[in-house]
């Protein structure tokens, strides 16, 4: 088994959550709650990845080294 770590967002659109990840261009997950959405794309992501690794495609690598939500003033 091959582990792959990338990082996902989401986002709530009306009473649905959104997510989506960076390195995975079109790829989505949906839901009606966080747990969902995030369930969501973890399945699409895996079977980008699978569809990549049977077409000897490379996986998308990992382009986010570092993310922090940051909180600052501003007057």
């Amino acid at each position: 088994m091959t582990l792959y770590s990338y990082p996902i967002t989401i986002e709530k659109e009306g009473k649905l959550y959104y997510a989506y990840s960076e390195d995975f261009p079109g790829v989505y997950g949906l839901g009606k709650t966080i747990e969902e959405a995030k369930r969501s794309i973890l399945k699409a992501m895996r079977l980008y990845i699978n569809h990549c690794r049977k077409k000897r495609k490379p996986v998308p690598p990992t382009r986010t080294i570092y993310a922090e939500t940051v909180t600052l003033a501003v007057d």
